[in-house]
């Protein structure tokens, strides 16, 4: 996700939060805000929002917020039903998220390392 909340953003913040925009913005300048969460507050809304007006399904909503947010379908699933990524563990090599079976499976390394340990001849 992004590291800084984009004006569209900090207002529906705002608006679903009740506060004052000045806040939010002085708060998101001083960098008091976890952006990621706050998107997932937004993301969350959006869908109960456009979920209730009853003109989509729940597949298309999501598939449009991944769209418009630049996330993938899993990512959005798992913000807008509020369940925790099976990727808990840390690649060894380069410290990016791997889920447990892969990282038993192939002694703590994630794909792309492994694929760079192969040896063409």
């Amino acid at each position: 996700m992004k590291k800084t909340l984009t004006n569209r953003e900090k207002e529906k913040l705002s608006r679903i939060l009740e506060m004052d925009g000045t806040l939010i913005e002085k708060l998101s300048e001083h960098g008091i805000l976890d952006t990621s969460a706050c998107r997932a507050v937004i993301i969350r809304s959006e869908y109960y929002e456009i979920r209730n007006q009853g003109r989509h399904n729940g597949g298309h909503i999501a598939r449009a917020l991944a769209d418009a947010y630049g996330l993938s379908r899993s990512a959005i699933d798992l913000i807008i039903y509020k369940k925790e990524s099976n990727k808990k563990c840390t690649c060894t090599c380069c410290g990016n998220p791997v889920s447990k079976y892969k990282f038993s499976r192939y002694g703590g390394l994630c794909d792309a390392c492994l694929v760079k340990q192969v040896e063409i001849k």
